[in-house]
């Protein structure tokens, strides 16, 4: 007999999920908004959560909406095209607060209201399909290696290129940017050792306002890109090395900078903290697409000295659950 309860839908976590309680137990079900009323069918208990599925929704949120792709609910592309686009904005606010608060310890972290994306649909300039043996093209169903064929995708851009230099969402790239831009003339800061630099998304608007800029990745290809942007060879020194070599050979030759700016995986910075630790930059600039992880490190840069001056979501990806964020940090404890 299926375990059935009234459950009345309280947040969004991070991925995708919407949370609700059972006698103090949290219970996580898809295609959720907060303040749905559900009838809710427990498909996996755990020791310290429940795992549900909808059977019935008695009274829907205010902020649940019709998704637009027919794929919706199969196609593991998005998570949150029944969820309004106010509250999608709102909701990856309060996740980032939660992760920083849970995860990093930080007591009062100043997460700052989500920048909107220019655009909610038909934002990406990039997708990745697959194709199965009989040649239908399409996307897997979530979770599995079923491959669901498709005709159009909504959050895809017209034209849908490979471009290797800018982010998936071209548009929301440009205010971050103009965001990262903004935040080194607030710093003040003057000389800047950038990590993860890629093929210099980043690295080029910033050497702008800085007198001088020094760049690494691993990817030789990507650094490749940069140096053929580089202009006449006045710009950013570019080097094909991992955070962690760049860090060691750095703290060898006594440079000193400014201020650290990084944009790494969605594994984070883990690998190099005790290296950003050693070189102590007065002013951290820190781009994430994974709050989970950048709390986490965020969390250990305070251990060591750090406070957080802010951090500042922004949607790159809107109809997901994935959460964009550019945080800083200054050396000192806050005030």
């Amino acid at each position: 007999m299926s375990e059935i309860h009234n459950l009345k839908i309280e947040k969004l976590i991070y991925g995708g999920n919407g949370a609700g309680f059972i006698a103090r137990m949290p219970v996580f079900v898809p295609m959720t908004v907060p303040c749905d009323e559900i009838e809710c069918e427990i498909v996996r208990r755990h020791k310290s959560y429940a795992e549900g599925r909808i059977s019935h929704i008695i009274k829907p949120s205010s902020n649940r909406v019709v998704p637009k792709c027919e794929h919706f609910g199969r196609c593991g592309g998005c998570q949150w095209q029944h969820v309004a686009y106010a509250a999608q904005i709102l909701w990856k606010q309060m996740i980032l607060e939660e992760q920083l608060l849970r995860i990093g310890k930080i007591k009062e972290p100043n997460v700052l209201p989500t920048i909107p994306s220019p655009r909610a649909w038909n934002y990406r300039s990039r997708i990745k399909l697959h194709k199965d043996k009989d040649g239908r093209t399409g996307f897997y169903a979530q979770g599995t290696r079923d491959l669901i064929e498709i005709e159009d995708c909504l959050i895809a851009g017209a034209g849908v290129k490979e471009n290797g230099f800018t982010q998936v969402n071209p548009s929301q790239n440009e205010n971050l940017k103009e965001l990262i831009k903004l935040l080194v003339k607030e710093t003040g800061v003057k000389t800047v050792l950038e990590l993860y630099c890629g093929s210099g998304n980043l690295t080029f608007p910033t050497m702008d306002i800085v007198d001088y800029i020094e760049a690494s990745d691993s990817d030789r290809h990507a650094i490749h890109s940069a140096v053929k942007l580089e202009k006449q060879g006045m710009g950013p020194k570019f080097t094909v090395e991992s955070g962690k070599c760049t860090l060691e050979r750095i703290l060898k030759e006594k440079k000193q900078f400014d201020c650290l700016l990084v944009d790494p995986p969605r594994d984070g910075c883990k690998d190099i903290l005790v290296g950003i630790l050693r070189f102590k930059p007065p002013v951290i600039i820190y781009v994430s697409c994974n709050p989970s992880t950048l709390a986490r490190d965020v969390g250990a840069l305070i251990q060591g000295g750090y406070s957080l001056k802010s951090s500042q979501p922004i949607d790159m990806f809107p109809q997901t659950y994935h959460i964009e964020s550019v945080s800083v940090l200054v050396a000192g404890p806050n005030i």
